[in-house]
């Protein structure tokens, strides 16, 4: 990154129906509220000029998050509360940043740098936590499954991706707390991985045909340690 600029990045949800966003339909909306801000953005060198952003790794059609980010550069240095004031004005509600910190222009690129994701799913009432257990290390010892992403089948390596999960009733439903890493091959879909461990078990019909899920926080992992995407709160042990 050019030494002049600054890096200011921003937490932002991704609720209600714009979770139904397409990642290219969600840049484009979020790049347009930056220039209605009028914030002094730097744009890239070459024929296509374009907005100096960077997004954490896109999430599935359909799935909302407490907190979402990207890193945009920018060509004077803001103050990042009238930055954040300002973008909050022209963001739609449901992609409103609620945070807004400098951090520094030598990290890695966002989407390969928070590797580690929580996620929370809701698979509906009537199941058992003790069949996701069993269906979950089912597919941990089968070891990979097949996923269609658009028209290509995709092979999922299941341990490069799977880190822990948790059970707990709420309400009705039974929720499924899941912990992710980004693998060498790209970012393991939870609806996908927890279909894939019913089916494992002979009970694919057992979930509900549509899961809510939510990505509930985002970290980096390094060497044992949650790093947090601000790079400001107290780092976490991982067991």
């Amino acid at each position: 990154m050019k030494s002049d600029l600054y890096r200011l990045r921003f937490a932002y949800p991704k609720s209600s129906r714009l979770a139904f966003l397409s990642h290219l339909e969600l840049s484009s909306t979020i790049g347009r509220s930056i220039r209605r801000a009028g914030l002094p953005f730097a744009v890239s060198q070459g024929f296509a000029r374009r907005m100096r952003i960077q997004f954490t790794s896109a999430l599935p059609v359909g799935v909302s998050s407490k907190a979402e980010y990207f890193d945009l550069f920018l060509s004077d240095r803001l103050d990042a509360g009238v930055a954040l004031e300002r973008l909050s004005r022209t963001a739609p509600a449901a992609l409103r940043p609620f945070e807004a910190r400098y951090v520094e222009g030598s990290l890695p690129a966002l989407e390969a740098w928070l590797d580690r994701s929580s996620w929370l799913l809701d698979l509906g009432p009537g199941l058992d936590g003790n069949v996701v257990d069993e269906a979950i290390a089912a597919l941990c010892e089968q070891g990979s499954f097949t996923s269609m992403r658009g028209e290509k089948e995709k092979m999922v390596d299941v341990r490069a991706g799977y880190v822990a999960h948790g059970t707990a009733r709420e309400d009705e439903s039974l929720m499924l707390g899941l912990e992710t890493l980004l693998g060498p091959n790209g970012a393991l879909r939870p609806e996908a991985f927890i279909r894939a461990a019913f089916a494992c078990i002979g009970h694919a019909d057992a979930l509900p045909r549509y899961l809510r899920c939510e990505r509930t926080a985002q970290h980096h992992l390094d060497d044992g340690t949650l790093v947090d995407p601000f790079q400001l709160s107290s780092t976490q042990f991982v067991d």
